[in-house]
């Protein structure tokens, strides 16, 4: 119980920086775990990510083309929703692309056009230092208010001595 006591007496000490290491710690797995996905073209109930998304492509086109020429409309109706569905995936991932951009600063994504894996890690190691960072200041501000409250007091008191 004693080991639980300084734990927590040294989080609420430390609030604001556990805060913000907690916060980089879910923005980083929502970052790295999210795929971006769409709705399936065999079944828009569920959804789907780039790969099955091309599977389904060529099942459908497969047997598509095994019922030929009286379904050519249907060829064409299902080419432009796989593009439809295509450019889901690709404006989903350019938001995702412009979200890292935008917070971690990469420069390299930018050059490259794509989130190779070292960025990625290389953003979320950036985002949660930020973000630690942002913590530890505000923990330190609310540390030094006793304190500066203290020292202005106690100088009132010099003063009137």
């Amino acid at each position: 119980m004693d080991i639980l006591h300084k734990l927590l007496k040294m989080i609420d000490h430390n609030r604001y920086a556990v805060m913000g290491l907690l916060l980089a710690a879910v923005l980083s797995i929502g970052i790295v775990g999210c795929q971006v996905r769409t709705a399936s073209l065999i079944d828009p109930t569920r959804k789907v990510d780039a790969a099955e998304l091309n599977r389904e492509i060529i099942t459908v086109k497969a047997s598509l083309a095994a019922r030929s020429g009286a379904l050519n409309t249907e060829v064409t109706a299902l080419a432009e929703a796989s593009q439809v569905a295509k450019d889901d995936l690709a404006a989903q991932q350019e938001r995702r692309v412009f979200i890292i951009e935008s917070i971690a600063g990469l420069g390299q994504v930018a050059a490259e056009g794509a989130i190779s894996p070292a960025s990625a890690i290389g953003s979320i190691t950036q985002i949660a230092l930020a973000l630690a960072g942002v913590g530890l200041l505000a923990d330190n501000r609310r540390k030094d208010k006793p304190g500066i409250a203290k020292a202005i007091a106690k100088k009132a008191e010099n003063v009137e001595t």
